[in-house]
C-alpha cells in the first residue's frame, strides 16, 4: 500500500507543478524556460501508462494541451529549445489520446511543418525525435498514414 501512496503522492507533486506552469504568466513566453516541467510530463505519463486510470490521465490532459498550446505559440521568441517538452506532450497525445478523445492529428502536422526545422538544429531534439519516430512508428502507418506517407 506504501508504494501506491508514493505512486498518488508523485501524481500529484507533478500534476501541481504542470498545473502552476499551464497557468503561470512567467511561462506564457516561454514554457520550456522551466527544467522541471519535462520531468513533470515525462513522470505523468509514465504513472498513467503504469496506472491505466482513466481518471489520472483526463486529469493531466487539459494542463499538457495547454502547455503544447503556449509552447506553439512562443516557439519563434524562445530562447530554450521546446523540441524534447513537445516530443513528451506528443506522447501523451498518442498514448492517450482515444481516453480524451483528443486527435493527435493537427498536432504532430504542426510539430513535424512548423517546429521541426527550427528543433532539429539541437542533435539532443534530433536524437529524440528520431526515437520517437522509431517508437511510434506503427502508430503513425495505421493511425496517421499521410502524416509521414514514407514510413510505411
Amino acid at each position: 500500500m506504501m508504494a501506491g501512496e508514493d505512486k498518488f503522492k508523485q501524481f500529484d507533486f507533478h500534476l501541481r507543478s504542470l498545473s502552476s506552469s499551464a497557468r503561470d504568466s512567467n511561462f506564457v513566453t516561454d514554457p520550456a524556460s522551466d527544467p522541471s516541467l519535462l520531468n513533470s510530463v515525462k513522470s505523468l505519463c509514465d504513472l498513467c501508462r503504469s496506472e491505466k486510470s482513466e481518471d489520472l490521465i483526463a486529469r493531466v490532459y487539459p494542463h499538457l494541451n495547454r502547455i503544447f498550446q503556449r509552447c506553439l505559440s512562443s516557439i519563434s521568441q524562445s530562447q530554450t529549445s521546446n523540441g524534447l517538452l513537445l516530443l513528451a506532450i506528443l506522447q501523451f497525445f498518442l498514448d492517450f489520446g482515444d481516453v480524451v478523445l483528443h486527435d493527435a492529428d493537427p498536432n504532430l502536422r504542426t510539430f513535424f511543418k512548423s517546429c521541426l526545422s527550427r528543433e532539429f538544429a539541437d542533435p539532443v531534439v534530433a536524437e529524440a525525435t528520431l526515437d520517437f519516430l522509431n517508437a511510434n512508428k506503427k502508430k503513425f502507418s495505421s493511425s496517421f498514414p499521410t502524416l509521414l506517407p514514407q514510413c510505411r
